[in-house]
């Protein structure tokens, strides 16, 4: 299931690169508000 998400994630990157780097730094910064998160709490 994973390598299936990944091989998605993939074809995206290549279809719309701008749209991907949109998601992917509002994925990141949502990644690290949690890493933040679990250290303050």
């Amino acid at each position: 299931m994973k390598k299936v998400f990944e091989l998605v994630m993939f074809t995206l990157f290549f279809s719309s690169l701008p749209e991907f780097g949109l998601a992917a730094g509002f994925f990141s910064l949502l990644g690290t508000a949690e890493l933040i998160g679990r250290f303050i709490w």
